[in-house]
């Protein structure tokens, strides 16, 4: 898992735009790769003048490795873990996602970051209960997900009804934004959005026109602390769950 240009803008855009801080975690370390070229090189840019006046781009990641806690702590989080099955990386917990998380990481973090990890995990649904374990009551999931024809790339590919069919309907989450962005550099601003299912009863449907060149879905969900879950009593999609009632 990687962090290259434009995702480093969103991350920067969601986290003080809303004004998020606390203990943050990510899912797997995550690498930095920062700016490539053309668009999203100037975007980064553009973004570290409006949040990070004065500073560089080098100023910003671990001068010492390949890795981005020095970004995370930039942005204004109290304390920056990362979670990984094993240590090959240097993860700061070690803790296998497919087993339910230990008593002392529950509801430990303000911000669970899934840069890409959750859809290598074949277990899904266990690694979806743990992130939930891992939040505080109002604690905030982003996730970047690959939302494309990455043919063999993982188990899975993560998509618009996952995010409302689950992590609204089921668990109660409020969704904040979720966005449909090119992954590759000089199309940064070719977002889509879609519409939300649970709103319009049927599946969702693009608004705009679909980017091209590797699409990723960007999720920005709150645990909401009070709502009634769905998920004890299952999770369905949301047309069919419109069907069988009539």
């Amino acid at each position: 898992m990687a962090l290259p240009d434009t995702l480093l803008v969103r991350l920067m855009e969601v986290v003080k735009d809303n004004d998020l801080g606390g203990r943050f975690v990510m899912l797997g370390r995550q690498r930095w790769v920062g700016s490539r070229k053309g668009a999203s090189a100037r975007a980064l840019t553009a973004a570290i003048g409006k949040y990070f006046p004065g500073k560089t781009e080098a100023d910003l990641h671990n001068a010492e490795d390949i890795y981005s806690e020095r970004f995370f702590e930039a942005l204004g989080f109290s304390q920056v873990d990362s979670l990984d099955y094993s240590g090959f990386e240097g993860a700061s917990i070690v803790q296998d996602l497919t087993k339910p998380v230990p008593a002392e990481l529950t509801g430990q973090f303000d911000v669970v970051y899934d840069g890409g990890t959750t859809e290598h995990i074949f277990d899904l649904p266990m690694a979806y209960t743990n992130i939930d374990a891992l939040l505080k009551p109002g604690g905030v999931l982003i996730g970047h997900s690959p939302c494309n024809n990455w043919i063999n790339h993982s188990f899975y590919q993560i998509n618009p009804e996952m995010v409302y069919g689950y992590w609204e309907r089921g668990m109660g989450y409020e969704v904040i934004d979720l966005t449909l962005q090119p992954l590759l550099p000089n199309f940064i601003d070719r977002t889509a959005k879609t519409t939300n299912p649970n709103v319009t009863g049927v599946r969702p449907r693009i608004l705009g026109k679909l980017p091209m060149n590797s699409p990723l879905m960007l999720v920005y969900a709150v645990r909401k602390p009070l709502t009634p879950r769905e998920a004890d009593r299952g999770i369905y999609q949301t047309d069919y769950v419109e069907k069988w009632d009539g």
